[in-house]
């Protein structure tokens, strides 16, 4: 039996490659972060997975790229890291810590 895996956004992660917005300020302590966002206040804690993708989210490699370097850094399949990182990029985005060049994350319904 093949488990199904939910995506949470659509195939653009093929494609556009997320980037850390530069106003953002990173403190990182034993392989976690803290984000704070000083455009809208909000701050955001990010454990030692997120963290890795965030880092990984510079402009260059989209969710597919940033998910094939998971699978070499974490036990994890491609599939389930790719849903983990598109689920993160959305959120990063939806929190204004992101730039989506060319338009906005959506997410499915």
């Amino acid at each position: 039996m093949q488990l199904e895996y939910p995506h949470w956004t659509t195939c653009q992660s093929d494609f556009i490659p997320p980037r850390r917005c530069v106003e953002v300020i990173e403190n990182e302590l034993h392989g976690e972060a803290t984000l704070f966002n000083p455009q809208n206040g909000n701050t955001h804690h990010l454990n030692q997975t997120s963290f890795a993708i965030w880092r990984l989210c510079d402009g260059r490699m989209s969710a597919h790229g940033i998910a094939e370097h998971l699978t070499t850094i974490f036990d994890v399949r491609f599939e389930i890291a790719l849903d983990h990182v598109e689920q993160l990029v959305a959120l990063l985005a939806e929190s204004e810590l992101l730039d989506i060049p060319g338009g906005e994350i959506v997410v499915d319904d």
